[in-house]
C-alpha cells in the first residue's frame, strides 16, 4: 500500500499542529509505504528527524518548490492562526507537485491531514483515489453568552470569527470536498454536529491529537497531609496549574475571578505556564483582585520543565472557551492530574466524571460561581482529588496514538479494498471519491 499525506505542519520537535502530522506519519508508516508533502520548514524538520533515526524506512519526505509570493505571503499576519492566502497558495503548488508525483507512484489513498481547519480542504482529493479528509476542527465558536464579558474589540474579534465560521461551512469548494471525500472525520463532538449539519452526509469522530506513551506517575502528593495552626490535620494546599497560549479565547480570567470567592479559609497556589498577547493585562487583573502573592505567571516552559510542573500539580484548570481539543488536558491525564474545564466542544469529549469535572456553559457569573464551587469541594476532599487522578490515568490509555493509528488504518485498508473491489467489477468505470464508500465509512 502506499500512502500520501498532506502534511503542512509535521515535526518531532514541536507540539500541536505538528505533534498532529508527526503523529500520523508513523501510524500510516505501519501499513506502508507513506510520502508525506509538507511545508519547506517542516521539510528541514523532517530530514533532521531522519538524521537523528526518528523516522521509519519506509517513509519519503517531499516538499513543493517554493517561490517568491508564497515567502512573501507566509510573512504576513492572518486574522486567525494561520494566513489563509499563503496556506491556500501553498496547497495549489502541492498539488502540481503531487499531480507528478501521483503519476509516478500510483498512490493507494491521498490524506488531508492537516492544518486541523475545515476551512481549507486542500487539493489532493483531485487526484481521483480515495481521499481522507480529518480529523478536522475549528467550526466550535466562543459562547455567544460570554462575549460580554470580553472587551469591546475582542468581542467583534469573536463575533466576527463566529459569521466567517458560518459563511465557510457554506462555501461551495469546501462543500465540495466534503462531498467528494471518502471519509470525513471530526475532531470533536462540535465539529461533528456542525458538519453533518452543514453537509449532510455521515461523519466520523476522531481527536486529531494523541499520546505516545505514558508511564504510572506519583501520586503521593495526593495523600500529604500538613497541620494549621491549631495543630489540626488538613489537606495540602490545593496546587493549580494553567497552562496554554495566552489569549483571549483561553479564558484565564475566569478562574482568576473564581478564586476571590474562595476566601482565606481554602489554601491553594496557582501557577501559569505559557505566554502571549493577553499576559500583561492578566498579571494587571490578577493584581487587581489581590491575588499577586498566590499566583505565579511563569511564562513558556521547556518540554521537561512543563512536565515537571505538571507532575507536581493537584489540578489542570481548563478554561478555555475556544478549542478543538486541548493537548494539555492528555498531558495532564498521562501525569495523573485531574482536569476541571468547560463541557463542551473538545474538552467535553475527553473529559469525563472518572479523571474530573466539567463545568455547564451558562453565563460569566454562573460560571465564577461553578468554579469556585468546585474548587473548594476539591481542596477539602483530598480522597476524591486521589480517586479522580486514578481514572485520570486510565482515562489516558483511551488516547494513545497506537489506539488512534488503528481506527486512521482501518479506513485506509476499508478504502483499497473498496476501490479495488470496484476495479474489478467494471475495469471501465472511473472510481469517484465518496461515492462508493462514504455510506459505510462510519462503520468502521
Amino acid at each position: 500500500m502506499k500512502l500520501l499525506l498532506m502534511c503542512y505542519e509535521c515535526s518531532p520537535y514541536v507540539g500541536s499542529e505538528w505533534a498532529v502530522g508527526w503523529g500520523r506519519l508513523l501510524g500510516a508508516a505501519k501499513l506502508g509505504e507513506t510520502h508525506v508533502v509538507t511545508s519547506e520548514e517542516n521539510f528541514q524538520h523532517l530530514q533532521r528527524a531522519r538524521a537523528e533515526g526518528l523516522m521509519p524506512g519506509n517513509v519519503f519526505i517531499h516538499t513543493p518548490i517554493p517561490d517568491a509570493r508564497l515567502r512573501a505571503l507566509e510573512q504576513k499576519a492572518g486574522m486567525f492562526a494561520y494566513n489563509y492566502k499563503a496556506y491556500n497558495y501553498w496547497q495549489k503548488l502541492a498539488l502540481a507537485y503531487v499531480q507528478r508525483l501521483h503519476a509516478q507512484e500510483s498512490f493507494d489513498v491521498a490524506h488531508q491531514v492537516n492544518v486541523c481547519t475545515f476551512r481549507e480542504p486542500g487539493y489532493a482529493l483531485e487526484l481521483g483515489i480515495p481521499f481522507i479528509w480529518g480529523p478536522v476542527g475549528g467550526s466550535q465558536n466562543f459562547p455567544r453568552q460570554f462575549l460580554k464579558a470580553l472587551s469591546p474589540k475582542e468581542a467583534i474579534k469573536e463575533g466576527v470569527r463566529g459569521v466567517a465560521n458560518c459563511l465557510t461551512l457554506r462555501k461551495s469548494r469546501v462543500r465540495d470536498a466534503a462531498r467528494r471525500s471518502a471519509v470525513l472525520i471530526a475532531a470533536n463532538s462540535t465539529n461533528q454536529r456542525d458538519f453533518e449539519n452543514a453537509f449532510q452526509r455521515r461523519v466520523e469522530l476522531l481527536l486529531e491529537t494523541g499520546l505516545h506513551d505514558f508511564s504510572e506517575p506519583d501520586r503521593s502528593r495526593f495523600q500529604a497531609r500538613v497541620y494549621d495552626a491549631h495543630h489540626r490535620l488538613t489537606p495540602a494546599p490545593l496546587r493549580l496549574l494553567w497552562s496554554g497560549e495566552l489569549h483571549t479565547r483561553k479564558a484565564l480570567p475566569i478562574l482568576l475571578r473564581a478564586l476571590v470567592h474562595l476566601g482565606p479559609s481554602v489554601a491553594w497556589q496557582l501557577d501559569v505556564l505559557g505566554d502571549g498577547p493577553m499576559r500583561a493585562g492578566w498579571m494587571k487583573e490578577a493584581a487587581s483582585l489581590g491575588l499577586q502573592d498566590r499566583v505565579r505567571f511563569l511564562g513558556r516552559q521547556s518540554f521537561s520543565d512543563a512536565v515537571a510542573e505538571m507532575q507536581s500539580a493537584h489540578l489542570l484548570c481548563f478554561t478555555s472557551l475556544r478549542d478543538t481539543s486541548g493537548n494539555v488536558i492528555l498531558e495532564a491525564l498521562a501525569a495523573g492530574v485531574p482536569v476541571i474545564c468547560f463541557d463542551h466542544q473538545g474538552a467535553g469529549d475527553i473529559v469525563n466524571a472518572s479523571c474530573g469535572i466539567k463545568i455547564p456553559v451558562q453565563s460569566p457569573r454562573e460560571a465564577y460561581d461553578a468554579w469556585a464551587d468546585t474548587l473548594a469541594e476539591l481542596a477539602t476532599d483530598p480522597d476524591r482529588l486521589l480517586r479522580l487522578s486514578e481514572g485520570a490515568t486510565r482515562r489516558a490509555a483511551e488516547f494513545l496514538w497506537s489506539r488512534n493509528h488503528d481506527r486512521i488504518n482501518a479506513m485506509y485498508r476499508e478504502l483499497v479494498q473498496k476501490a479495488g473491489c470496484s476495479a474489478q467489477s467494471d475495469s471501465q468505470q472511473t472510481w469517484h471519491p465518496g461515492v462508493p464508500v462514504a455510506e459505510e465509512a462510519h462503520t468502521l
